[in-house]
């Protein structure tokens, strides 16, 4: 009896660490977090032969809410960065995304299509190798304006870098003084040129095509991203003979009572003071220059009641590198209780498109006058910003 109590309580003693391992082994580490899974660490514990520290009590970890809770309010859509979208420029098929691109933005071989006096060269562009500021426009919805204030929605598409020249691109002289206005018969000559160009140029066009839903391009002057707020625009309307006749009397009266007809009164003056009589006779007096060059426009604002009146007094059809008078004036009026006054703010040659795009009152606009293409917009403090393309002339333009 006596040896086998020796046996029994040297089993005990053997018995017991052999326990406490298993147990060490079954229960999870204190150091690492829970299973979301375990079942309750006391249900996994099995029981121990012999008296065993109990093992500390470990407690799951507090689940962390997420940042947004289903308490907070749902974020509003994060605006485009500012400027980008406001108003840009329409160019044919194509938004006038930025007018000073960057050629590193540029992939692949150039596009090129070359003809006596035309060459047009585009590089496809990514969109990941745009600025953030541009990237933002990928697939972005546009609202196109026309001149007449009507509109079409279009989606922006595939960027491309945009070079193209006119007048004598191609002109060449050979050994025997014959000159050539073709452009060259090799390929490798005219890829070379058109590489060089591109290298050169500061004013390429970064130009995005856009598509109606219908798949063909909206026409238009300008254009703005549809989830910014709807901008004020004056849309310009046609007029019968005699309403054009009527306004022209009315804008009249108003416009020889400012300061800038005054001062181009006294400037066409200076311009007939040193020419001889027979030269004099040639040109109109001052009031019949008035009568024949004065342009008048009416626009109505989309949807409202408010109407402007753009004024311009220039020569018409002046001859580019020529003598004849280049003095002018702009003027912008409004229509208030019935009567045409003065409206403060400078206007615009070659107005084309009219808008309120921050409803603050200060008009925007989009001027062409022939070779500049021009968006005219302010800046918080009111300074006149300007956007401007147009196609470089090689060669003398007169």
């Amino acid at each position: 009896m006596a040896r086998t109590r020796d046996l029994v309580a040297l089993s005990a003693i053997l018995v017991a660490p052999l326990a406490a391992i298993l147990v060490s082994q079954a229960l999870p580490s204190l150091d690492a977090p829970a299973p979301a899974s375990s079942e309750p660490l006391a249900a996994l514990a099995p029981p121990a032969p012999a008296p065993t520290p109990a093992p500390a009590t470990v407690e799951p970890p507090t689940p962390v809410a997420p940042v947004v809770a289903a308490a907070e309010p749902t974020a509003a859509p994060v605006p485009p960065p500012a400027g980008v979208g406001q108003a840009m420029l329409v160019r044919k098929d194509a938004l006038v995304l930025h007018t000073h691109a960057d050629l590193r933005w540029a992939s692949g071989r150039p596009v090129i299509k070359a003809e006596p006096s035309h060459l047009l060269a585009t590089r496809s562009v990514r969109w990941d190798s745009l600025p953030e500021r541009l990237r933002g426009l990928q697939d972005a919805t546009m609202v196109v304006h026309a001149a007449d204030g009507s509109t079409c929605v279009a989606n922006v598409d595939a960027p491309r870098l945009h070079l193209e020249q006119i007048g004598d691109v191609f002109h060449s002289m050979d050994d025997d003084g014959h000159e050539s206005f073709e452009p060259p018969a090799d390929k490798a000559v005219l890829r070379d040129m058109v590489k060089q160009l591109f290298a050169e140029e500061d004013d390429l066009l970064l130009l995005a095509r856009q598509r109606a839903a219908d798949g063909r391009p909206c026409e238009g002057l300008w254009a703005r991203r549809a989830d910014l707020p709807p901008a004020t625009v004056f849309g310009r309307r046609g007029a019968s003979e005699a309403e054009a006749a009527d306004l022209k009397a009315e804008v009249a009266a108003v416009v020889r009572a400012q300061p800038e007809f005054t001062a181009l009164t006294g400037e066409y003056a200076e311009y007939l003071a040193p020419m001889d009589a027979e030269r004099r006779a040639d040109l109109p007096a001052w009031d019949e220059f008035v009568a024949t060059n004065l342009r008048t426009t009416a626009w109505h604002e989309i949807g409202g009641s408010r109407q402007i009146v753009s004024v311009e007094l220039q020569l018409v059809d002046r001859m580019a590198c020529s003598d004849d008078f280049g003095g002018s004036l702009a003027l912008l009026l409004e229509r208030r209780d019935g009567r045409l006054v003065r409206f403060d703010q400078p206007g615009w040659l070659g107005l084309t498109a009219l808008m309120d795009l921050e409803g603050d009152g200060v008009l925007e606009a989009v001027t062409d006058d022939g070779f500049e293409t021009v968006l005219r917009t302010h800046d918080p403090n009111g300074a006149e910003l300007r956007d401007a393309y147009s196609v470089p002339y090689v060669g003398c333009p007169c």
